[in-house]
């Protein structure tokens, strides 16, 4: 990779322009997400295993729904920037279809097996009941997640990210708010404990939503959920699913990658599952910038590679990475900084405490990589490169994180903080295959 010939100030403006919106959006799900589980942290530790475990669930349909609805992305970013609006409706309204049946159909079966589900990771009466009782509410709020998903990244795809912002603003302050009410008994409410905080997820999932339709049924909505969208030919349609299939196919061997790898982090010793917990969410706070740039993308390199424009995508994807570049590094510093005093804002004691605090710098170290990681995903996914995706991504994630994960869990046991951090460093090696992969241009396509 060669830096952008010019990484003006003008770029630097149009790329916060572009992120910003996105950034404070996901800055507010996190915070929200750790407030919430701080909330929880005020019941036991063992409350926010619970939670934990039940949150793989979440996990793995994030990775189904993100493999699902960016296929559909892809396609309306070119399709956006070539100027065909009819055919970005019609391919919008086939994502939400999709999403729609999925998001259902995977919703009732974590409902009907939930205990079996929580029984994976866990055998303690206490967290398996947590786990139990959060998750039979919660389920049903994965698939408003999934729709949700598709309509505001829709927006964000084509440099609306503000929308997103609003959206998940409301989603996050009414999840807050009713869980603040519904854990400790406020306004007249009985104390619903764990029920509580999965009954405000659902809520605020639910208020996003009719804010998305709402906005959807407006005249002047630059997209029409219900107006009929012109008609895509059979080839256009094929090359749809024939981009969101491999992503699904990555995105789903990603989500059980982790999803063992966490299993196998509980069988070693379930007591530091919440350190997981703290870490992971912490680290979503700090490389917030990470996920924010999805509207950069596509918009400067979506639109371009849809108009041919090839060299100017090219300067975009430069200009990008070495964007990312200074912010995880700024970012990782404060995370590190702040490492001492994270685990008693969770209510975390001890050697818990101790062994989260470690988990937290080592994560603000690696978590460059993954960061860094998550920018080529970006990049190669509005490309259309989503082979190049799985081989990196979802395959790389079942040969070494997870194959890792059973060598220091299981043939080789190290204590939990070690085999953390050795899982976690496979982000190394992914971010240079990445670098590798990118540098020979294999994103560089036309699909629209």
């Amino acid at each position: 990779m060669r830096k952008g010939e010019n990484m003006s100030k003008n770029f630097v403006k149009t790329y916060f322009r572009l992120t910003l919106p996105a950034i404070i959006a996901q800055l507010v799900v996190y915070v929200v997400d750790n407030l919430n589980v701080a909330i929880l942290g005020t019941l036991s530790e063992k409350a926010i295993s619970g939670y934990t475990i039940a949150n793989q669930s979440y996990d793995i349909f994030l990775m189904l729904a993100l493999g699902l609805s960016g296929g559909f992305h892809v396609y309306i970013s070119q399709l956006y920037g070539n100027n065909e609006r009819k055919k970005c409706n019609r391919v919008l309204q086939l994502g939400i279809v999709v999403c729609t049946i999925i998001g259902f159909l995977y919703s009732l079966s974590i409902f009907t097996f939930s205990e079996s589900f929580i029984r994976i990771f866990v055998q303690d009466a206490e967290r398996v009941s947590y786990g139990v009782r959060y998750l039979r509410i919660f389920a049903f709020s994965l698939m408003f997640y999934g729709m949700n998903l598709m309509l505001s990244g829709t927006y964000t795809i084509i440099g609306h990210a503000v929308v997103s912002m609003y959206s998940g603003m409301i989603n996050c302050l009414v999840s807050l708010f009713f869980s603040y009410v519904l854990v400790f008994g406020k306004l007249g409410f009985k104390p619903m404990s764990v029920e509580g905080a999965a009954t405000a997820i659902l809520l605020g999932r639910v208020a996003e939503f009719i804010f998305l339709t709402v906005l959807m049924l407006r005249k002047d909505s630059t997209f029409k959920l219900f107006t009929r969208g012109e008609k895509l030919e059979k080839d256009v349609l094929a090359r749809v699913l024939k981009t969101a299939g491999p992503l699904v196919i990555n995105e789903t061997c990603y989500a059980f990658a982790f999803f063992m790898i966490v299993r196998n982090l509980s069988h070693l010793d379930e007591q530091y599952i919440s350190c997981y917990t703290v870490t992971n969410n912490c680290n979503k706070l700090f490389f917030v910038a990470s996920y924010g740039l999805s509207p950069a993308v596509g918009r400067l390199i979506g639109r371009n590679l849809g108009r041919g424009k090839f060299e100017e995508a090219r300067r975009g994807g430069n200009d990008i990475l070495w964007m990312n570049f200074w912010v995880h590094l700024i970012f990782g510093a404060v995370m590190a900084a702040l490492s001492r005093w994270i685990p008693g804002f969770f209510s975390l004691e001890g050697d818990i405490a101790s062994v989260c605090t470690k988990m937290l710098i080592s994560k603000a170290l690696l978590g460059f990589f993954a960061g860094y990681s998550n920018a080529f995903y970006n990049i190669f996914r509005i490309g259309g490169s989503t082979r190049y995706i799985f081989l990196f991504d979802g395959l790389f994630s079942l040969v070494f994180p997870m194959g890792i994960s059973f060598l220091v869990c299981f043939i080789f046991p190290l204590p939990f903080f070690w085999a953390y951090f050795c899982i976690d460093a496979m982000n190394i090696l992914k971010t240079a295959i990445c670098f590798h992969l990118y540098n020979k241009e294999v994103w560089i396509n036309q699909l629209a």
